[in-house]
């Protein structure tokens, strides 16, 4: 007689009987990594008692410094909607726009591939062969507020003055930042939307390290610090944060991550601080790259900028010492076809009559920005104006460009200050 063989039990009986099934580890890892993001994001209640405590800080900071009374109580913007999700949350605006900024997102990548290290070189040999030493948000912050101390100390040497951010607070805005710094989509920490309405909104935002955010939390910090700062306070985040990370972009990878062209094209929703926070110190560095300089004057070119702020900005740029990237932007600001004033027109030539005095030879950007200015504007200069440019193309001279340059001149048939014939007139005769 044969043995009798134990029947192998069914799977689920195993299962049930939990013989030879062990339970995984993956429930547990899962319910912890959700712990760990649910901690990031402090609960509704607690999160409004620390944005309030920050901002009694902020306020009471604000007070000794500025030596007023205090200040009724600050409520939070409606804009912030602490008790959830904002318009900031959205990961695009609308699909059209978004589609058209792409478009121009891969035109402008182009031009850019197309840069090479001949053109690098020969805007190099202008640059300031002493740039500005770049300096990280603390130690701006903490330059910004060393001087105003210096300042009260100056008029009230009995003031104290507490610069010292509470712990709770202080922990809050750090785990903040290390959400951005992992940051892709989706919500955003109320207190980092909230930041903007302190008064000590920049030492908040230290306390973030921008330096570590990831694009797509720049882009996301930009929305919102451009719609809610006070009037030009943005331009302190431009300088502060925007402009030091598209730089290191550009340095490390050669191109813009489009997050970081999103983000340029959201800050010239206020287009004064753009220009101070941005354009005018790439022009004052004296180390701005032929990429940087094309990017960023690309945004310019394809976004509406009111006359008044670009003609503004060209002035500044045109008594600027020159160094290769002036040019650009001076370009660009020319080729938008304003109705520009005739005190922004004067500078600009004064800007390259200054050359006569120059021997050494001038790049093509520079050639072309005085081609622009000719195409665009040869029917608004005086005759003694466009006599300094004729005299000047027999000292700088390009081979393609110059010919070009001298015709816009010499066949132009009006000048500045010309009587003009009107239609009446014609008819009467």
């Amino acid at each position: 007689m044969g043995k009798i063989k134990n029947q192998r039990k069914r799977l689920h009986d195993q299962i049930k009987e939990q013989q030879h099934v062990q339970p995984g580890q993956s429930n547990k890892a899962g319910k912890d990594r959700r712990r760990v993001v649910e901690d990031m994001f402090v609960d509704e209640k607690l999160s409004k008692k620390i944005l309030a405590q920050a901002r009694k800080q902020g306020e009471d900071l604000q007070k000794e410094i500025d030596g007023v009374k205090p200040k009724a109580k600050q409520t939070v913007p409606k804009q912030f909607n602490l008790g959830g999700a904002s318009h900031a949350d959205s990961d695009s605006d609308d699909e059209e726009a978004n589609k058209h900024l792409f478009d121009n997102f891969s035109s402008l990548e182009k031009t850019v591939m197309e840069i090479n290290d001949e053109d690098e070189e020969d805007l190099r040999k202008f640059m300031n062969p002493n740039p500005k030493q770049r300096r990280t948000l603390a130690d701006i912050i903490c330059e910004k507020l060393a001087e105003k101390k210096t300042a009260m100390s100056e008029m009230m040497s009995e003031v104290h003055i507490e610069e010292d951010i509470d712990e709770t607070v202080r922990e809050h805005f750090i785990k903040i930042g290390e959400v951005l710094s992992h940051y892709r989509s989706g919500k955003l920490p109320k207190g980092f939307k909230a930041i903007p309405s302190f008064p000590n909104w920049q030492q908040l935002l230290e306390l973030t390290k921008p330096e570590n955010w990831t694009a797509a939390s720049v882009y996301a910090g930009t929305r919102i610090f451009v719609s809610n700062l006070p009037k030009y306070q943005f331009k302190d985040f431009c300088s502060l944060v925007l402009l030091p990370r598209i730089r290191d972009d550009i340095l490390e990878y050669k191109r813009l991550n489009f997050h970081l062209f999103q983000a340029l094209h959201k800050g010239i929703y206020k287009p004064g601080d753009f220009y101070e926070g941005i354009v005018l110190p790439l022009c004052e560095a004296g180390d701005c790259t032929l990429r940087e300089a094309t990017i960023v004057a690309g945004v310019v070119s394809q976004t509406s900028i009111p006359v008044g702020y670009s003609a503004a900005a060209l002035i500044l740029i045109s008594n600027m010492d020159y160094n290769g990237a002036n040019s650009i932007f001076m370009r660009a600001i020319l080729n938008k076809k304003y109705s520009l004033p005739l005190k922004a027109i004067d500078a600009v030539v004064e800007h390259f009559v200054r050359f006569m005095d120059v021997n050494e030879k001038m790049p093509v950007l520079w050639h072309q920005c005085l081609l622009t200015l000719a195409q665009r504007y040869k029917n608004d200069l005086t005759k003694q104006q466009k006599s300094q440019i004729l005299k000047l193309l027999t000292l700088h001279e390009h081979h393609e460009i110059t010919p070009e340059i001298r015709r816009e001149i010499t066949q132009s048939k009006r000048c500045r200050g010309d009587p003009e014939i009107e239609d009446d007139d014609i008819a009467a005769n």
